[in-house]
């Protein structure tokens, strides 16, 4: 009865911290809008009065880190059930550096699609990021069996070499514009538009519920191989849909923030503490609280250090990293 008065008020509470947030996110930057040319602009956004710094900068760019947060964190807590790690997450697995590797290929080697950057750029982003996918789960397999530690630690490997590459291609731009790609694989979502809204929002309504529906075969999965497998759960099915899904899912916030680690580790552990480890609930807790996360971050970075920016992907970083060490020390 605790345990499910403790989820009640859960599922209360991160709505409500979540929406504070997006308030205090509308009003936090370097120029500040007064409240009644907030709810005009809201309520007329085609009126004359209407904010342009409220609509076409700051609105989209919360939106986006809502749905970045969203992503990132549902793609972590499947892919921690998946591989049976806790640790698991698009950063640490290399699925984050293959997508971002994929994505400076695009922007370098095919500028006549930069025409239509939003339809390519995700699409180059999932080749990447399922390239690397496909690389693990073939590396990961012992005796017919995949090995969850070989993973995590193939997955380190591969986002060392990617990062490198991402670094040498780097080093060969303008300095203008490595300045921006730089900032982009850091993690960032400054410059974001509605654009990026609209085609992240795309990717999650087809994603998002293709793994909601799988509650039940996650907690199936925890159980081992064989305890699932004497359940009726094609395993290797299973984890296959599952981990290609999960990987869609965290290139295709890739491609429109960067390079951003970490939420999807932090948020299902701190989901996990609250609701308990049933997907039912995990799952839409871990979406909430990733999505709280990026957005505190994302206005803490934007707004602490004026006039200096930083970006999302380094608050998060410098937010997470004591909580993956103890993490790493509890296991």
């Amino acid at each position: 009865m605790r345990r499910r008065n403790q989820q009640r008020r859960a599922f209360w509470l991160l709505p409500v911290a979540l929406a504070a947030a997006v308030a205090v996110a509308i009003n936090c930057g370097y120029s500040q809008i007064p409240f009644a040319d907030i709810l005009t602009s809201l309520l007329r956004p085609g009126g004359p009065d209407a904010s342009v710094v409220l609509l076409q900068i700051r609105l989209p760019r919360i939106i986006l880190a809502v749905l970045c947060g969203m992503g990132l964190a549902l793609s972590g807590c499947t892919l921690q059930a998946v591989t049976e790690n806790p640790l698991a997450d698009p950063g640490i697995l290399g699925i984050n550096a293959g997508a971002g590797f994929a994505v400076m290929v695009f922007l370098t080697a095919f500028p006549a699609l930069h025409i239509d950057t939003m339809i390519y750029q995700p699409l180059f982003a999932m080749v990447g990021g399922l390239a690397v996918a496909v690389f693990l789960f073939r590396f990961a397999k012992r005796k017919g069996k995949m090995r969850p530690g070989y993973m995590l630690l193939g997955g380190i490997g591969v986002s060392a070499g990617f990062s490198a590459l991402l670094l040498i291609m780097a080093t060969d731009m303008e300095n203008s514009s490595y300045q921006l790609v730089a900032r982009w694989l850091a993690g960032n979502i400054w410059g974001s538009g509605w654009q990026q809204v609209e085609v992240l929002v795309f990717y999650l309504l087809i994603l998002t519920p293709l793994i909601l529906s799988r509650a039940s075969v996650l907690d199936l999965l925890l159980l081992g191989e064989d305890a699932s497998c004497a359940l009726g759960v094609r395993v290797q099915r299973e984890r296959k849909t599952l981990l290609l899904v999960a990987v869609a899912l965290a290139a295709s916030c890739v491609s429109v923030s960067g390079g951003i680690g970490f939420i999807g580790l932090v948020a299902p552990h701190v989901a996990r503490r609250i609701v308990g480890v049933r997907h039912r609930l995990l799952l839409p807790a871990s979406v909430l609280t990733g999505a709280l996360l990026l957005l505190v971050a994302d206005t803490a970075g934007r707004s602490f250090f004026q006039p200096i920016e930083i970006p999302v992907g380094i608050v998060i970083s410098i937010l997470s990293a004591p909580w993956f060490l103890y993490l790493l020390r509890k296991i």
